[in-house]
């Protein structure tokens, strides 16, 4: 039977993240298996790739604010030659609301801006008639606040997970790819072992990294860890005048609808969700929905009008795993010994991918993560009391 200190199940941004960081730390002999016949080819390879730390959730931008530390300067040989982080900096911004209507939108997006501050980080506050001057994209929309953070960007995905995995190879770590976690093996209340479709693996420590995939194993194990699975869509458009290297990606965050320069015009989303039966995998990518090119398509000719003409020929829809409440699923789990989850990245897994795999690796070799308050780590707990579900009911997709 083979043996390993720590085996990481998924090859995706988390796993590899996590390899790097536990062959960095000395965690011994580090197995890495992948069900697919690539790493980084599952949710990893299906996001719009931008960088994003504004965000509401403290826990979510906490990690983000680490992980760019890292993304921006990467800390190995590997991404020497395939750089994974370019600056054009990102505006997400409110609507106006109609006539006679109050303003709204996400509470805490301007608490999450004092926060970055705070942080060192710039976020500017333009005033409402220089927005279409940041992002000419903006142009005719008609805004009630924005934020510009010159320091975001876009990030390379494929090249983040290339590196990391690099990275930990060269440090002693083994990947498998095309080979299927069937089944945790425990014993006495503690993981042993788990059974793959490449023979059984004896070990002591097992970090589930494999999304929404991730959820099955622990419950043949006993556990309810509930993590689930939605699409949203990314659309490709023609090309377009105002699409160029250097603008800023644009959010209209409580519209949702989100805009970024790709191959000379722009990839869009109009952040749909919807539930979807987990496949056996591998493979999760899927086709567009005409409905929802039709919503992208109003969408952008009600709100970003300078982008209204745009036609949108090409996409797929992308899988996002989230726990019910969307707060990540990291670090060792209660209930059973030698068990540790780096799950339930959603829809935030490039921009927190570095620093959620320095923080299950830490935790796994008995470390602190003082960059993390004691409530930001609770909240990304295994088994931790979920007060309110946040995720669209089963039914019905949220708009």
């Amino acid at each position: 039977m083979e043996q390993a200190d720590v085996v990481v199940v998924g090859a995706g941004l988390g796993g590899a993240a996590t390899a790097f960081w536990l062959s960095r730390l000395g965690a011994g002999r580090v197995r890495i298996l992948e069900q697919g016949s690539a790493s980084g080819a599952e949710a990893s390879a299906q996001n719009a790739g931008m960088l994003r730390r504004l965000a509401v959730s403290p826990v979510e931008r906490a990690l983000a604010c680490r992980s760019a530390r890292w993304l921006c300067e990467p800390p190995g040989e590997a991404w020497a030659e395939a750089p994974c982080y370019r600056r054009t900096g990102g505006l997400i911004a409110l609507a106006a609301p109609p006539e006679g209507q109050d303003a709204h939108g996400p509470a805490g997006l301007a608490a999450a801006a004092v926060d970055l501050r705070a942080r060192g980080l710039r976020v500017e506050e333009p005033a409402l008639d220089m927005v279409a001057r940041i992002a000419p994209a903006l142009a005719g929309a008609a805004l009630h606040r924005a934020w510009y953070l010159p320091e975001e960007g876009l990030l390379d995905a494929h090249a983040v997970v290339q590196g990391c995995l690099a990275e930990a190879r060269r440090a002693g770590a083994r990947l498998d790819l095309g080979v299927r976690v069937e089944e945790l093996v425990v014993e006495g209340g503690a993981v042993v072992g788990l059974e793959s479709s490449a023979g059984p693996i004896r070990t002591g420590c097992v970090v589930l990294a494999t999304g929404a995939w991730s959820a099955g194993l622990a419950a043949q194990a006993g556990l309810d860890r509930p993590l689930v699975p939605l699409a949203r869509h990314l659309l490709q458009s023609d090309p377009h005048a105002l699409s160029h290297l250097e603008h800023p990606y644009v959010w209209l965050e409580d519209q949702g609808l989100y805009a970024r320069p790709e191959a000379g015009g722009w990839l869009v989303s109009p952040c749909d969700e919807h539930r979807v039966p987990l496949p056996r995998g591998p493979g999760s990518r899927g086709p567009v929905a005409p409905l929802w090119r039709a919503v992208a398509s109003d969408k952008l000719g009600r709100l970003l009008p300078a982008l209204g003409a745009l036609r949108l020929p090409r996409g797929w829809t992308g899988l996002r795993t989230f726990s019910p409440d969307r707060g990540p699923v990291l670090g060792a789990d209660p209930e059973l010994a030698g068990l540790h989850w780096c799950a339930g990245l959603g829809g935030f897994g490039l921009s927190t991918s570095m620093a959620v795999g320095e923080a299950v690796a830490t935790w796994l070799c008995g470390g602190q993560t003082p960059w993390l308050a004691p409530a930001e780590q609770a909240a990304a707990a295994p088994g931790r009391r979920v007060a309110v579900d946040r995720l669209p009911a089963p039914e019905r997709a949220a708009q």
